[in-house]
């Protein structure tokens, strides 16, 4: 992990907790304030009393409020991202890795929702320089999806009339709009929610040839028939998996 820029290079010689394992610490419960509170009402002195520890204390790792704030979003942003470029790597056409990344993205997120979602409504309490330090075009999460809809075009897999840019953008913003709603604990999980965004957005994007490949694929993992041109119904697995969204 990179040393902040605020971070001592030593740490004192009373501390019991090694260095990084009380910087990761610190990262958990910033995170856990920030997302309960908010980065404008929270203070470091919240930060502290909840670590147990005294304000002047945190300056050993950070200098400001706002430098917390960038070293937890940069740590969430980077994590994010590594995991939806591996999935992006997998084999198979582009369909089928979008598939993947839709459903990894919405599971990462639902299960660390307090970074996601302090992530997504603090980024703009950053200076617009520490914004774009962060989020990079050419390695952002929308490049990500972007690439994938190119490398369809491409291969055939997804429909040549879709814009890639606009495509990218209504995929992500659905997708992280997620953690506004998902409930922890309740009757939908992660991978289910991933699976059913996944179905949805690959059909609205993929060729018909790529569409047939999808059908057969669901229909031999499932064991139940895709959608027929003569009843227009969908298999059983599918209707159910919607009926526990209603």
């Amino acid at each position: 992990m990179r040393n902040p820029e605020g971070r001592a290079q030593r740490r004192a010689s009373g501390e019991r907790k090694p260095r990084e394992e009380r910087w990761a610490q610190l990262v958990e419960v910033a995170t856990q304030v920030f997302f309960e509170k908010g980065y404008d009402a929270a203070s470091l002195q919240d930060i502290a009393d909840r670590l147990g520890m005294l304000k002047g204390s945190l300056y050993y790792y950070i200098h400001s409020k706002e430098e917390l704030l960038y070293e937890l979003i940069n740590e969430v942003h980077k994590a994010g991202l590594a995991n939806i470029k591996t999935l992006a790597a997998q084999p198979g056409d582009a369909v089928e890795r979008l598939h993947k990344v839709i459903v990894g993205h919405v599971e990462h997120a639902c299960r660390n929702l307090a970074s996601t979602a302090v992530f997504l409504r603090e980024l703009q309490a950053l200076p617009r320089e520490k914004q774009d330090a962060i989020i990079q075009d050419d390695v952002t999460y929308r490049g990500v999806f972007r690439e994938l809809l190119v490398e369809g075009m491409a291969d055939g897999s997804v429909r040549a009339d879709v814009d890639p840019k606009l495509a990218a953008l209504s995929i992500l913003g659905s997708l992280n709009w997620v953690y506004r709603w998902f409930e922890p604990g309740g009757d939908v999980t992660p991978t289910e929610i991933g699976e059913q965004f996944a179905d949805l957005i690959v059909r609205s994007v993929a060729s018909h040839s790529a569409l047939a490949r999808w059908e057969e694929r669901v229909a031999a993992t499932t064991g139940v028939g895709p959608v027929t041109k003569k009843s227009g119904s969908r298999s059983r697995a599918t209707r159910t998996s919607r009926a526990k969204t209603a």
